[in-house]
Order: structure tokens, then C-alpha cells, then sequence
């Protein structure tokens, strides 16, 4: 299957391929599954000064940039006190114009993050629990990654099967139809370690910004730093993919225009979309649950853009179908609609139906979609007619606060003290 990726994602990925490994691709003479590595690589013992924590980081890390389209492969070939001596490479990405490349670079531990600098950006490994979390920043531009431990002979073994992804993709069978065609939604699965059942948290994905360039509506949509907060935490992650998204079979509509080329701010056509969707969701729901891994009796419902006010208005229609709620940047309508604030209200009203509790999630700003102000009028309008909720502004450091999910750094405490109540009510 080829994947084309849409100009901003491909435009990340070389990025990130330039400032991480170089502009020039560097002869190798071992490849692993595309990836290319110098043949004098090797894993040297720690020095005597460095500390057992920075040991920890020697060997070879095996994952993947841009939701999993990237290959990447970090060896930490030497440590010693602070500092370490590392491999950095990545495959090839046609759709990105990305030639497979290498390079050596010093790096910096303390305590459990390797830190790679560059001229313009920077690369930090935070170690947990086995695992590396990457994340790569240039200014408003950030990708995230985790990478798991490979011992070095195996990944060099022409044989070996690298473990790249996390995820694996499946196609939900609803009961959903389209011109006398059952429809099948393609859903994105992250899984925590151990064999179940799991509690799931299924989570929602956003628009394609104005809707007006129909290839967006094919790629697949997840969120690897909500799946891996979550996966980290024993839940079982799913990423539905709406009627014509992504490659979920049906016609994508979710209050397009007449001439189906853009979203309409029209109430009369946006808010049948918003019903579709909602739909489309309990469908995907439902087929979870009817899974061996899933716990069905703990499910847990999140969102971002779009997703988020879906997931509000989904627990408030089907209150006893879900434990909770988190919304990311939540709206339906972006306030350059005139009728934004109204459609926005009702949808996020109809949540107070729901009894449990809600977490809303924003950034304080350049959202270019929802103002902070308007966000907050819409958790007062929630709260106002019974509501229950905390809402929370966070300072973006990037130039667009609509991309609040990708920096866990912000909102992994106020998740985190959300679940714990919520697990602890639950008796886990």
C-alpha cells in the first residue's frame, strides 16, 4: 500500500531528517530493513565514571518518526560520566523525499534524558520503563517517537524482524451502510503489554482544517502521545477512523458544503454531519467491545478538535456507556464561522447529560480555530446546565496551540491525576 503523504507531514519528516542526521546521505556498508548503519558500528563497555543510571542507555533503539513512517535507529555506542558517543540514522521516505542517511554525534544524559543538540534544533530520549521517548523540536515544528531495545547482533542479522510500530491496524465490521454496502472502519490499535482485557480508550480524530483539500480525508489519523501516555498506563488505545476517512469505507460528510469542497457553516448542514459522526462513533464503540482484549464494562472516550466536542456529546447521548471523558482542544465550528459559537454550545451542552467526569484540555494560544476565550464560554455553557468538569489553559510554546496533544509535557499531570481518580473509583 502506498501512502501519500500530505505536504505539511512530508515537509516534518525531512525536517527532521535533515536536522537530525544531516543533509547528505553517508555510504554504509550494513542496511537494516532500510536503514543504514556505519560497519564499524559497536557497543563499547560504559567508563568507570559514569553512573549506572547513564548505563542504562548503552545498546541500539529501534522505532519510528511521524506516526510511524519514518525509521529510526538510535545506538548509544559509548557513556561515560554525562556525556555519549551515538549512532543516529534513518530510512528511506520517498513521499518525503528523505534518502536513508547516518551520522555520529556527541550527546548529553542527565538523569534519564540523552539530549542531542543541533544547530537549529534538538533531540531528547527520556528512558522509562524500558523504553525511549523521543521527541524531536525545532521551533513550532515537533515529532515524537518510542523507540524499544534491540540487542545489536539481532538487529544487524539480515533475518531480523524489527519491531518498528507499536501499532497495528484493523478494519471494525459495524452496522453501518451506504447504498446497500456494509461499511468497515479502518481503527489504528495500540496495545499495552500483557494479554487482557484491557480497559480501552477510544479516541476521536479532528477535521482536515477547512476541509478543502479532499486528500487529507485519507490518511489515517492517530496521536502517538496520547496512545503511548495511555498504553504506558495499561489501556488499550483505538483510533477510529469516521465514515470516508483515512480507509474506512463510506462517504466522508461530516457538514460539507453543497459542491462537497468544503465544511459549510451553515447549521442546517454542519450539524447533520456532527449526527453522522456521532454515529459513526458509537459504531466503532460498539465493535470494540465486542473484542477479547477489551474490558467492556471500562471504556473511556477522548478527542481532539473535532473529536473532542464528539467525544462530549457522545457520553452525554450514551451516559452510561463510557467512565469519562478527556477533550483536546474541542469545537465543531472554527470561530472564522459566523455561526460557530451556537453550533459549538449545543453540541458541548448535550454532554451534560453525562454524570461522569471531564477533563478539557486547551491551549491558552494561537489556537487558530478556537480562541481561548470562546473555549472557555463553551465549558461555562456545559457547566451552566449540569456539567461536571475541569478545564484547563496551557501555554503553548509553539506557534500553533491547536496541537496541544503532541506536547505531553503540558498535560500529562492534569491526565494523570484524572485517571487516578477515575481508576481509583473503579478499584484499579
Amino acid at each position: 500500500m502506498t501512502i501519500r503523504l500530505p505536504r505539511r507531514a512530508a515537509a516534518l519528516l525531512l525536517a527532521i531528517a535533515t536536522l537530525l542526521i544531516g543533509r547528505s546521505a553517508m555510504a554504509a556498508d550494513l542496511v537494516v530493513d532500510g536503514v543504514p548503519l556505519p560497519d564499524d558500528v559497536r557497543i563499547a563497555a560504559a567508563s568507570d565514571d559514569a553512573s549506572d543510571n547513564a548505563k542504562r542507555f548503552l545498546g541500539a533503539w529501534v522505532g519510528a518518526w511521524g506516526d510511524g513512517v519514518l525509521k529510526h535507529v538510535l545506538i548509544v555506542e559509548r557513556v561515560t560520566a554525562g556525556t555519549a558517543q551515538v549512532v543516529s540514522a534513518v530510512g528511506d521516505d520517498p513521499a518525503a523525499h528523505i534518502e536513508r542517511r547516518w551520522v555520529r554525534r556527541n550527546a548529553v544524559i542527565s538523569g534519564d534524558t540523552l539530549s542531542v543538540d543541533g544547530p537549529t534544533s534538538t533531540s531528547t530520549y527520556t528512558l522509562a520503563s524500558g523504553t525511549l521517548t523521543a521527541t524531536f523540536q525545532r521551533g513550532a515544528i515537533r515529532a515524537n517517537a518510542r523507540l524499544s531495545n534491540i540487542a545489536l547482533d539481532r538487529l544487524i542479522r539480515a533475518d531480523a524482524d524489527i519491531p518498528w510500530n507499536r501499532h497495528t491496524v484493523v478494519f471494525l465490521d459495524t452496522s453501518l451502510s451506504e447504498a446497500g454496502r456494509a461499511v468497515r472502519l479502518e481503527t489504528v490499535l495500540f496495545r499495552p503489554d500483557g494479554n487482557g482485557p484491557f480497559p480501552l480508550l477510544v479516541v476521536n480524530h479532528g477535521s482536515t482544517g477547512r476541509g478543502r483539500d479532499s486528500g487529507r480525508f485519507k490518511i489515517t489519523a492517530w496521536s502517538f502521545p496520547i496512545a503511548d501516555a495511555f498504553t504506558r498506563r495499561g489501556w488499550l488505545v483505538a483510533f477510529p477512523q469516521r465514515r470516508g476517512r483515512g480507509h474506512s469505507g463510506g462517504l466522508y460528510d461530516e457538514g460539507m458544503d453543497a459542491s462537497h469542497q468544503f465544511y459549510s457553516c451553515d447549521p442546517d448542514r454542519s450539524l447533520p454531519g456532527a449526527e453522522r459522526a456521532l454515529g459513526d462513533i458509537d459504531a466503532a464503540i460498539k465493535a470494540l467491545k465486542q473484542r477479547p482484549d477489551v474490558d467492556p464494562r471500562r471504556v473511556l472516550i477522548s478527542g481532539i478538535s473535532r473529536g473532542g466536542v464528539l467525544s462530549i456529546a457522545y457520553a452525554g447521548d450514551h451516559p452510561g456507556a463510557v467512565l469519562g471523558v478527556i477533550n483536546f482542544v474541542g469545537g465543531w465550528l472554527g470561530t472564522g464561522c459566523d455561526a460557530a459559537a451556537a453550533v459549538n454550545e449545543a453540541l458541548f451542552r448535550r454532554g451534560a447529560a453525562f454524570t461522569g467526569p471531564t477533563l478539557w484540555l486547551y491551549g491558552a494560544n494561537n489556537d487558530p480555530y478556537y480562541s481561548i476565550e470562546d473555549s472557555r464560554a463553551n465549558f461555562e455553557s456545559f457547566t451552566h446546565v449540569g456539567g461536571t468538569g475541569e478545564f484547563f489553559a496551557f501555554d503553548m510554546p509553539g506557534k500553533n496551540g491547536h496541537t496541544l496533544d503532541r506536547y505531553t509535557e503540558l498535560w500529562s499531570a492534569a491526565v494523570n491525576e484524572f485517571m487516578a481518580k477515575l481508576e481509583a473509583g473503579q478499584g484499579h
